[in-house]
């Protein structure tokens, strides 16, 4: 595990029990069963989702919205997941968590803010977060990482297959990466980038941001793949 996402951890899992000191580093993922939007905190690749009453509740202000996070939707807690409804027929949906406490010592030039984001989806062809895997092509296998709305070359993108099956990839000059889909189901594509910018005043004070976002959208055909 990167030292990065070893701090990300150790930040999130503070006063936790002492299993949390041997789990890996945690992401955010949305999947949708109708107009059910179920974020998950965990990692995909084992299956792993977090529980309220435990790790789930180190993300405690998520918005889930379409394309405005000033117009989001109610999120409910459940046991291992954060729920929102949505109307029939939204597109694309997104989650934003930029509340979690900075990581590191106080005043170091490492003390840093993360921001968790997710998207359900890939039927549109725009991002509206700071950092988003976005497709070239409604439905298409081709995605352009942006960062600030601008592509961000050579990232590293981390895909989760449906039988748990991953594999690390990076985009090329022009920010873009090619998934291949060969089973039916879930995936699920991570990126991660540091930007070198300070803010927050007292014990919220930082000294960069590192933003983690996801991409996750599912595929009807191709080699079945049982399990959740």
């Amino acid at each position: 595990m990167s030292r990065p996402r070893h701090l990300l951890l150790a930040a999130l899992l503070s006063a936790a029990p002492p299993l949390a000191a041997t789990a890996q580093a945690h992401q955010i993922w949305l999947e949708r069963e109708g107009t059910t939007v179920r974020a998950y905190f965990g990692e995909p690749v084992e299956n792993t989702r977090e529980r309220s009453g435990g790790l789930l509740d180190r993300i405690a202000g998520p918005r889930i919205f379409a394309t405005d996070p000033q117009r989001g939707f109610t999120v409910e807690r459940r046991q291992e997941s954060l729920d929102a409804a949505v109307p029939a027929g939204t597109g694309d949906v997104r989650l934003i968590e930029d509340t979690l406490p900075p990581f590191g010592p106080a005043g170091s030039p490492t003390r840093t803010r993360a921001v968790l984001l997710a998207r359900e989806g890939r039927t549109e062809t725009r991002g509206v977060m700071p950092l988003e895997i976005v497709p070239t092509a409604a439905g298409g296998n081709t995605f352009t990482v942006l960062f600030d709305g601008r592509p961000l070359p050579r990232a590293e993108v981390t895909l989760v297959a449906p039988p748990r099956w991953e594999r690390r990839l990076h985009t090329d000059a022009e920010g873009r990466v090619t998934i291949e889909t060969p089973w039916a189901g879930r995936y699920v594509a991570e990126v991660a980038h540091v930007e070198d910018k300070p803010g927050g005043e007292g014990d919220r004070a930082y000294a960069r941001r590192r933003y983690v976002s996801t991409i996750s959208f599912t595929v009807d055909g191709g080699i079945p793949w049982g399990g959740r």
